[in-house]
């Protein structure tokens, strides 16, 4: 445990609920914006981007390390797409505000928010070695802000310090997290059925640990305001 002299605990003032951070509303803005570009293409376009732009372990093992960051901003469907957004919404702020303000901290989150994101489809693939079919999709990075934010959050009133992996909400988000994902994993329908789309949960899940457990190391690293318990 390190503590900061700087850091008193004190009772964090209550926020509007829109008072968001304006990266945290353009990025859930572009994901509905580029997958509404993809959804204008033709068929066969729309088929061609996915073969391009998509991850799989197929293309991965040939060396298309840029598609573990190009596929984040393709999705499978108008519901895929909206609940990344909204996903990404009520989780980003608490992240970019840790990270810093300015453009600093603005390049701290979204590099941040990428890495998650590559961290998550490269898990996915290596658990799926031998499959073929694209992982599309910002769940992955939106799971690693949700693993980071759960961290942020759950220690009110401690500023400059995270929560530890003891914490009951830390422990509670996790269980419930990795519980939804295990659901859709052997009923992919209960989450598919509208866009006919997999659920690529091991994705989540990784993102989401990756979140849970790199964010200390992420902050010391790019923000010295910050310090972790654990």
């Amino acid at each position: 445990m390190t503590d900061d002299p700087r850091s008193q605990p004190e009772t964090p003032a209550r926020e509007p609920v829109f008072n968001a951070p304006f990266l945290t509303l353009l990025l859930p803005a572009a994901l509905i914006g580029l997958y509404a570009l993809q959804a204008s293409l033709s068929p066969y376009m729309q088929d061609q981007v996915i073969e391009s732009f998509g991850l799989s372990p197929v293309l991965l093992r040939q060396g298309h390390y840029d598609l573990l960051v190009t596929h984040l901003f393709l999705h499978g469907g108008w519901v895929h797409v909206l609940a990344n957004a909204a996903f990404c919404l009520a989780f980003s702020a608490p992240v970019l505000r840790a990270c810093g303000r300015g453009p600093i901290g603005a390049l701290s989150f979204l590099c941040y928010f990428l890495i998650g994101g590559a961290v998550a489809g490269a898990g996915d693939c290596l658990l799926n070695w031998s499959s073929a079919v694209p992982i599309l999709g910002a769940s992955g990075a939106v799971s690693a802000l949700m693993g980071a934010a759960i961290r942020i959050r759950a220690w009110p009133g401690h500023p400059g310090r995270l929560a530890p992996f003891t914490d009951a909400r830390v422990i509670s988000m996790t269980v419930f997290w990795c519980g939804v994902n295990a659901v859709a994993a052997f009923v992919p329908m209960l989450m598919g059925v509208a866009e006919g789309q997999g659920i690529a949960w091991q994705a989540h899940v990784i993102g989401y640990l990756f979140g849970l457990c790199s964010i200390g190391a992420w902050l010391r690293l790019t923000n010295a305001r910050f310090f972790t318990t654990s």
